[in-house]
């Protein structure tokens, strides 16, 4: 783990989320009532938000946006580095249940698959770097190569879709986030504690900390492997959780208190 001074850098996505959330309960193949909402959103935004209501220094780096998106990330005091001057369009669509739980996402993400390398536009040292997986592999690669070595690289799994980009990489991350779809996807193993076995096998320093929604939390640190259930909670809105729960882990990882604690 490299020194660091609490500054985060997130680079990944940020684009407009729409929310489609059903009144009642729904019929397959027919018309349904919905109550439809949008905000900004993306993986690496989200996680930026959060770090910066708790008042952390975070910078978010990604595709140019619309002004008001831009006025809404600056709004909430967090320095945006835009990666080029085009605006490329691309959008995230959930669809949830009455009571809030997700059915359905539906990401329109290939304009940041396309994107050009962009090594040369950024340069850091000594700061905390979130990843999510929205860029290309290429991007990704270069990235986490590049900066490893005076940085402290986290990674939140995304997708099952998208985690194959870390699979060669595994020895150049420091924290890595996870749920069960994408341990899953990562390692080939189905069973959660078998997947965290596989990567501490793969990178003994990683820390890792795999979820299962409501159900578990498996975690490994500093040659520690941990288990506990998640609190119960009343669902209000599915959407953004694994994100804001990866916020606040990396805020209170690095204020360097008991790793136990972190997870509770």
């Amino acid at each position: 783990m490299k020194d660091n001074k609490n500054s985060f850098v997130c680079i990944g996505a940020v684009h407009t989320d729409y929310i489609l959330q059903l009144k009642s309960k729904h019929y397959k193949n027919r018309t349904n009532p919905i109550t439809l909402s949008q905000s900004l959103g993306g993986v690496a935004y989200n996680i930026a938000e959060k770090l910066s209501f708790l008042n952390m220094k975070t910078e978010l780096i990604s595709l140019n946006c619309e002004k008001e998106n831009i006025r809404t990330i600056k709004k909430n005091k967090i320095k945006f580095k835009p990666l080029n001057k085009k605006i490329f369009y691309r959008s995230y669509t959930t669809v949830l249940n009455s009571k809030g739980e997700m059915i359905l996402g539906m990401a329109n993400m290939d304009n940041y698959e396309k994107s050009n390398n962009f090594d040369k536009f950024l340069n850091f040292r000594n700061k905390i770097i979130i990843f999510d997986l929205n860029f290309s592999y290429n991007n990704i690669k270069s990235l986490i190569l590049k900066y490893s070595r005076f940085n402290t690289i986290c990674v939140c799994g995304t997708s099952g879709h998208k985690i194959y980009k870390i699979k060669n990489l595994l020895k150049s991350i420091d924290i890595l986030l996870l749920n069960k779809q994408e341990s899953s996807n990562l390692t080939n193993k189905k069973d959660i504690v078998k997947a965290l076995k596989f990567l501490i096998k793969k990178n003994k320093n990683l820390t890792i900390v795999i979820t299962n929604g409501k159900n578990t939390v498996n975690a490994y640190n500093n040659g520690i492997i941990y288990n506990c259930k998640p609190p119960k909670t009343k669902v209000k809105n599915e959407n953004k959780a694994g994100d804001v729960m990866s916020a606040f882990f990396y805020y209170f990882f690095f204020q360097f208190l008991d790793f136990s604690k972190i997870l509770s």
